[in-house]
């Protein structure tokens, strides 16, 4: 039974590096630098776990995919922004990669069901820096309150 179960583990661990690899190899180059950077960072940060399962990539001219997701997630409030807003958010993404620069947000789903945000800023196709944060739900940061007792 033990050797069963070593064995289905390092079928999963072999997957998931086969799914790792081929769904990179539709990145950009620039998308694929975010990721690398930071996967690194974040195992720096959490040597012991938990583990990443799947996650998103968006780039700062996909604002509104991001905003969706964070949404989905519950870590931000539903927010419907005005026309000038959201050319407001668009012209802001259009200067960055005019200049050469971009900002690559990963989300990603971890084995113990929480999220973890990776925010990885580009120059020129390069990283230059890398911020990795767990995503709170507002139900999980807030404060419980107590149960009336009877």
């Amino acid at each position: 039974m033990p050797l069963i179960l070593a064995a289905s583990i390092a079928l999963l661990v072999v997957a998931g590096a086969v799914i790792t690899h081929f769904a990179r190899a539709d990145l950009s180059p620039e998308k694929q630098a975010a990721a690398k950077a930071c996967e690194a960072e974040y195992k720096n940060q959490f040597p012991k776990g938990p583990g990443l399962v799947g996650g998103d990539i968006y780039s700062a001219a996909e604002w509104e995919g991001l905003n969706a997701a964070l949404v989905r997630l519950g870590a931000v409030a539903e927010r419907t922004l005005t026309g000038e807003e959201a050319s407001a958010q668009d012209d802001a993404a259009a200067a960055l990669i005019s200049k050469g620069e971009d900002t690559m947000t990963l989300l990603w789903q971890r084995d113990d069901q929480t999220h973890a945000q990776c925010v990885a800023e580009m120059r020129n196709g390069s990283v230059t820096l890398v911020t990795v944060t767990t995503l709170a739900t507002p139900e999980a940061s807030a404060t419980p309150t107590p149960s009336p007792s009877s």
